[in-house]
């Protein structure tokens, strides 16, 4: 790989994919601007033209990572418009797969790495525009369903809560993958059977007892 490979406009782009690369294979500590510089075959000066140092690098992976999950949000958000209920599951149901697919750059975007960094704008507003979508789901609702005026912050804030957790556990191997959620013990020893995770049966059960509540 040498220096002449990159032009101007995809240097950031490979920057950044690296980075990732760094994090997956070899954990958060060992990304560094030289490091790039070295991985990809170009001058160590060169990284930081686009960045100013690893924390702005770590800013833009996670922006990067926003932007895709607003755009997953927002397909799924459009994909049943006349149900406000089924466009809410779609939305948990899209938020948890993306985790799934993306563990590293998930972790980056919600992790203390990111909260201790100096945000840039850019990042603040990818990520609010992730959250948008999950408040735009919950204004649908509010408007074509009988339930309490409650602040659709409130429901937005308790519904991100309950998906993210339950993103974590499936990423951390703490749901059993083969009955999602069906006599789910606390605590989930390896299982020979490894099927597919039922995200949507998940996201049926916690929306039930989230909208329908547990007592009589």
């Amino acid at each position: 790989m040498t220096k002449s490979t990159y032009h101007h406009g995809n240097l950031r782009e490979k920057l950044l994919q690296t980075a990732l690369e760094i994090v997956s294979e070899q954990g958060l500590a060992k990304v560094s601007m030289r490091k790039l510089g070295e991985e990809i075959g170009v001058s160590r000066s060169a990284p930081y033209r686009h960045f100013k140092g690893k924390g702005e690098l770590l800013s833009a992976m996670a922006e990067e990572g926003y932007r895709k999950l607003t755009k997953s949000l927002k397909c799924a958000r459009n994909k049943q418009s006349g149900d406000p209920v089924a466009q809410l599951k779609n939305i948990g149901v899209a938020y948890i797969e993306f985790a799934l697919e993306n563990p590293v750059q998930y972790r980056l975007m919600f992790g203390h790495e990111i909260i201790e960094q100096d945000q840039t704008p850019a990042l603040i507003k990818s990520a609010e525009d992730a959250f948008s979508e999950l408040v735009l789901g919950v204004d649908v609702l509010l408007t074509g369903e009988s339930i309490k005026p409650i602040d659709p912050l409130i429901i937005a804030n308790t519904l991100w809560s309950q998906t993210h957790g339950i993103a974590t556990l499936l990423m951390d191997g703490q749901i059993n993958k083969s009955n999602s959620f069906l006599e789910l013990p606390a605590i989930i020893i390896k299982e020979k059977n490894k099927s597919k995770i039922n995200v949507p049966k998940i996201i049926e059960h916690v929306t039930d007892v989230l909208l329908y509540g547990i007592l009589k």
